[in-house]
């Protein structure tokens, strides 16, 4: 089997040859690390122009099977939920090597020169009814720059040498999140949850326009929603409410999404989504990832409570990467077998790989995958 045909059996709970072998992927840290103990300094930095460089470089030292790319979503490069025209991008001030800017998507944030920075956002974009409404002209479904050029030829090519073919599909929550910001998001949905439906019922519109524009062109094997919308204990959001407000509208996109015969619609979110799965599910969306295992989730379980109803990708303990080779092994060995027996899973690190982790430890976790998926 090629990627492709072996990414469809394994997600359809169908019969591949054998489960393919991914990552979700690497903190920069991490391959510093890695660099420093063994890591051929050309894998972790290929020198190349190509978005899909470090894939390639990744699937050939590794020996990965070709994903959905790593560092970027989708390979099929046409941004369904870019602004276009984004804002300019600009430094709006500098003092003691603190930097404002605004981003393309509008957002002022602050940030230091000095070390490992973390951002804080200063202001979003939407605030209010009326922003939004502004804003919409951002969104313009018919610009030709979010097919990116050259994208149908990279279609063509990946599908000629077997790799999967996927689609960002966008999302809900995210999209608002995005827009908004998590706070103001959070106050939104209490005080003036009619905004927050306008902007789903926006989405869903022009999102679908574009969808049936890329649709008629090609036909990719399978599509992913980004949310991120849960932490540790739970969703960031009040399930019954999101049920009502967001049900409706995954169910319009994933209907359009079957109709052109995409068979696999997994969604992305960190957190704690047990209780969000379910919605997912009438919704459409078949599988999920990356089943963050700090947060309380548990594979082996999803799989005795949803059976083949629902594929699943990762869930692999980040932790016990760095814990050592026998905390790896009890981490593997306790899920992966079952899962493997069960189908309709594929085994990767619960979220990036961080720099804890050796080299060491990465390729001892490898090579005890490897061992199970080629029995």
């Amino acid at each position: 089997m090629n990627d492709r045909q072996r990414f469809l059996e394994t997600m359809t709970f169908g019969e591949p040859d054998r489960v393919p072998l991914w990552e979700c992927a690497f903190w920069n840290e991490t391959l510093d690390r890695w660099v420093s103990e063994g890591l051929p300094e050309s894998v972790a930095r290929p020198d190349d122009n190509d978005p899909f460089a470090i894939e390639k470089s990744f699937c050939s030292y590794f020996g990965f099977d070709r994903s959905f790319g790593t560092y970027f979503r989708g390979t099929v490069k046409v941004d369904l939920v870019g602004m276009y025209p984004g804002f300019e991008s600009k430094v709006l001030l500098e003092e003691n090597g603190i930097i404002t800017e605004m981003d393309a998507d509008g957002v002022i944030s602050r940030w230091s020169r000095h070390g490992n920075s973390t951002r804080q956002f200063v202001r979003f974009p939407v605030e209010n009814r009326q922003d939004f409404r502004n804003i919409t002209k951002r969104f313009d479904p018919n610009s030709e720059e979010r097919f990116f050029e050259g994208w149908k030829e990279r279609v063509q090519a990946l599908r000629a040498d077997g790799a999967p073919i996927s689609i960002n599909a966008g999302g809900y929550y995210g999209f608002a999140r995005q827009l908004m910001g998590l706070e103001n998001l959070s106050y939104a949905l209490c005080d003036d949850p009619e905004l927050i439906e306008e902007i789903f019922e926006f989405r869903t519109e022009y999102v679908s326009r574009i969808l049936e524009k890329l649709l008629e062109q090609i036909k990719p094997d399978f599509a992913e929603f980004w949310e991120d919308m849960a932490y540790k204990s739970g969703p960031l959001v009040s399930p019954m409410q999101y049920r009502k407000l967001a049900l409706k509208h995954y169910r319009k996109i994933t209907d359009l999404l079957h109709q052109h015969g995409v068979k696999v619609i997994l969604l992305d979110s960190d957190g704690n989504i047990n209780d969000l799965i379910p919605i997912w599910l009438d919704g459409g969306i078949n599988c999920v990832w990356p089943l963050e295992i700090a947060a309380g989730m548990d594979p082996v379980s999803i799989r005795r409570k949803y059976g083949k109803n629902l594929g699943m990708i990762g869930g692999i303990d980040k932790r016990s990467l760095a814990a050592g080779k026998e905390s790896i092994k009890k981490e593997v060995m306790g899920k992966v077998p079952y899962l493997l027996d069960t189908g309709g899973y594929i085994p990767t690190c619960d979220h990036a790989v961080p720099p804890d982790v050796s080299f060491e430890n990465y390729m001892y976790y490898l090579d005890l995958l490897r061992g199970i998926l080629h029995g």
